[in-house]
């Protein structure tokens, strides 16, 4: 077995752990206690939220940030308790109750969206940073179940509209980030960003196992997708 079937193999089990839970449990994140709805990718298990939710705030800082598939809300919460201002989206109703649960929760203001990828931003909304933990894995089952997608992009379809519709939510020399692993298809997103006039480069990037007790290593991975109309930096 290589070590990616062994990746996936996992992967999937993990899932399998999270569909069991039929009721609403708490998790610790980065010291913020989580509230985590049934149907809903769980930051108890994989252990890139932790991550991104801390390296991500830290990039954004007081800029308005929009985040792309919030999940239980955790990345998006910790960007407003660092000043940020926030608007979230998902496109699975309960992440989208579960997000606002933990706003009320944790007594934040983040306005979240239920929605597909930009569907639910009005139109002339513009934002200094996008970001989405995208489903490092390139799926081939184009009728996933709702959970599993948190997971699994049907050859990459929603990465590509990610990347080709940003520029409309993007104020002028804003960032599109994106957060992946060494275990998705990196060729594929070189040539995703490429196709939509965006350079690829590692903005930040760090090693840890894919759950607490996992022997699999993932590296982590925020990208900076850099405009090719402009250059920001000299």
């Amino acid at each position: 077995m290589t070590l990616k079937e062994e990746w996936l193999k996992e992967v999937h089990h993990v899932y399998e752990q999270m569909r069991r839970h039929r009721g609403q449990y708490h998790t610790i994140v980065n010291n913020l206690d989580i509230i985590v709805f049934p149907d809903v990718f769980s930051p108890a298990y994989f252990t890139d939220s932790a991550y991104f939710a801390k390296v991500v705030p830290e990039i954004v800082g007081k800029k308005r940030f929009l985040e792309i598939g919030t999940g239980t809300g955790v990345i998006a919460v910790s960007a407003v308790l660092n000043d940020a201002t926030v608007v979230a989206t998902d496109c699975n109703p309960h992440a989208v109750a579960n997000a606002k649960e933990n706003v009320k929760y944790l007594g934040v203001n983040v306005e979240v969206l239920e929605g597909n990828m930009y569907n639910p931003i009005t139109k002339g909304r513009k934002f200094d940073i996008i970001f989405w933990n995208h489903p490092f894995n390139k799926g081939d089952n184009p009728h996933e179940e709702m959970l599993l997608r948190a997971g699994f992009d049907y050859q990459y379809e929603s990465l590509e509209k990610y990347v080709a519709q940003a520029r409309t939510y993007l104020r002028p020399k804003g960032d599109l980030l994106l957060g992946s692993g060494n275990f998705a298809d990196i060729a594929e997103i070189e040539r995703i960003a490429e196709r939509n006039n965006f350079s690829l480069e590692i903005l930040q990037e760090k090693e840890c196992s894919l759950t607490e007790k996992s022997s699999i290593l993932n590296r982590y991975i925020i990208y900076l997708l850099r405009n090719l109309y402009y250059s920001k930096y000299p």
